[in-house]
């Protein structure tokens, strides 16, 4: 039930999917002669563009450096990549993995499976659509692993997860991490809050598009940390 709720409420929550009602409730406005109703639907809209383009880059940085990337340990018993959305019926369609903002996850997570050959690698994804998907964000995963030359031997995958929750508790229930191990966590810098409560850089200002988005990201990761917090599912 808190998954469907929490997709539900992104729905009606973007900011760019307010920008873009907004806009179409402006225009019904002026094709009824409802000027009054139009002036107020656009000043909500540009209401929105000055919160991106004022700040959605300055909330981006507060969550990015809550977790500064560290040091490598001298030991590393295992790395858990966190899936980002990446579409396994793409792959299947066109036998080429989809590229989305979070590919570096695979990147990073392979860089320190590199960087400890000892250490196990698990991705964690199967599918955040409110209707699910035909295959898990897993099986790209595999691919780009395979591809880049992970040991398969050494690689766990998780493909059951829908979000954040799901991704550390059923990645603890395949890997069973033993006490005193120690684990690297992959995900991107924004996610990252909201990863550790449960277990990029130079953007230009004028570019609205761009800084629209980015405040759809800020506003999901600031509201799911708050509905964990709420819910009892982070700390």
């Amino acid at each position: 039930m808190f998954f469907i709720l929490s997709k539900i409420f992104w729905i009606v929550a973007a900011p760019s999917h307010w920008l873009g009602l907004l806009v179409l409730a402006t225009a019904l406005c002026l094709l009824f002669r409802m000027p009054r109703a139009a002036k107020a639907c656009a000043l909500a809209a540009v209401a929105i563009l000055l919160v991106a383009w004022l700040a959605a880059m300055p909330l981006a940085r507060d969550l990015e450096s809550r977790y500064p990337r560290p040091s490598w340990p001298e030991r590393v018993d295992g790395v858990l990549v966190l899936g980002g959305g990446y579409d396994s019926q793409l792959l299947r369609q066109r036998h080429a993995p989809q590229a989305n903002d979070s590919a570096y996850r695979l990147v990073e997570g392979y860089a320190a499976a590199r960087h400890y050959p000892r250490a196990r690698l698990v991705f964690s994804g199967g599918s955040g659509l409110l209707g699910g998907a035909s295959f898990p964000e897993s099986d790209t995963a595999r691919y780009i692993f395979t591809e880049l030359g992970q040991d398969p031997a050494r690689l766990i995958l998780e493909s059951r997860s829908r979000n954040t929750y799901e991704n550390i508790l059923f990645s603890k229930a395949i890997a069973k991490p033993r006490p005193g191990e120690v684990w690297l966590l992959a995900t991107s810098a924004m996610h990252m809050p909201r990863a550790m409560a449960i277990a990029d850089s130079g953007r230009d200002i004028w570019r609205v598009a761009e800084n629209l988005g980015l405040l759809d990201y800020v506003v999901h990761e600031w509201v799911g940390l708050a509905a964990y917090r709420l819910s009892g599912k982070a700390r």
